[in-house]
């Protein structure tokens, strides 16, 4: 029989030598790993929340008091704003939505070349680019008014640039490639077996896209959607340049707070209600993507 000093106690002290160094182990890689994105936290603490805590802090401050003044003032002067902000914005989304599922349709079932890169061409174009084009062929007497006045003969027609038609106009237009190349890429992905079954079947090609390419594919749709509705509540060029002067959107509200006022404290209240506006949609993607995903649902 083994003495107990001898068998026990050399095994139980090198079980315990190796688990701690299993756990000194995986402290240094979680340090190295934090030592790594460590750049990456200290930008996004500048440039993003740094900013964020001063702007909510800010639009409370009123002649160095805290105070409700800020919100009082931007409900009397621009709730309509925010309602037409949030319309337009919405709009969009609808649009362009279902211009990408349109789009993607067509190219998982036909390759034309022409379409797969003309979709892709705004992606290419600024914004303040896109904001000046769509004034010039928006106008009054622009390109797109003097084409109706040749097929129709009607002259004098009202211009679209400066209206809510016209910016939602541009917004779409903007838009669309951005969501489209992501809804494209996920109906590409999908496994064609799915497909081909349901065709076997009988489904003809609208069908197999409505129920079961999209469902499917819901997840990739959300996205864009969200993205899409973040990226233009949060536009100014294309307001700026296209869209009219009352109703506006909150970003020219801001602009102008800032530039003609140099009312910071409204301005940032503004901005904080299109943070609260977006904050709703990120709770409702995280709550989806966790039921996607298997996780709790709620």
């Amino acid at each position: 029989m083994i003495p107990l000093s001898r068998g026990f106690l050399p095994l139980l002290s090198l079980r315990f030598s190796g688990v701690v160094n299993v756990k000194h182990k995986r402290a240094s890689e979680v340090f190295v790993g934090f030592l790594l994105i460590l750049p990456s936290l200290a930008v996004l603490a500048f440039l993003y929340f740094y900013p964020l805590v001063t702007s909510v802090w800010t639009s409370f401050i009123v002649s160095n008091k805290v105070s409700m003044l800020n919100y009082k003032k931007l409900a009397e002067l621009y709730l309509r704003d925010v309602i037409y902000s949030v319309g337009i914005t919405a709009a969009t989304v609808l649009i362009v939505s279902m211009l990408s599922i349109a789009i993607a349709g067509y190219l998982r079932f036909k390759h034309w070349r022409f379409l797969d890169v003309m979709y892709r061409l705004p992606l290419f174009i600024p914004f303040l680019i896109v904001g000046h084009a769509m004034r010039i062929f928006l106008a009054p007497h622009g390109t797109l008014n003097n084409f109706l006045t040749r097929l129709t003969g009607i002259s004098e027609l009202p211009g679209l640039s400066r209206s809510w038609i016209g910016l939602l106009w541009a917004f779409v237009w903007v838009m669309t490639p951005y969501a489209a190349i992501v809804v494209v890429g996920a109906f590409r992905a999908l496994d064609s077996s799915y497909i081909e079954a349901a065709q076997s079947l009988g489904a003809s090609k609208l069908r197999v896209i409505f129920t079961i390419i999209i469902p499917m594919c819901r997840s990739s749709i959300v996205v864009t959607m969200i993205l899409t509705f973040v990226r233009t509540i949060s536009s100014l060029t294309i307001p700026a340049l296209v869209g009219p002067n009352s109703p506006a959107m909150i970003t020219m509200d801001m602009m102008f707070r800032i530039n003609f006022f140099n009312d910071w404290g409204v301005a940032n209240a503004l901005g904080v209600v299109s943070y609260l506006i977006v904050v709703v949609l990120a709770v409702y993607y995280l709550k989806f993507m966790s039921t996607e995903r298997g996780g709790i649902k709620g």
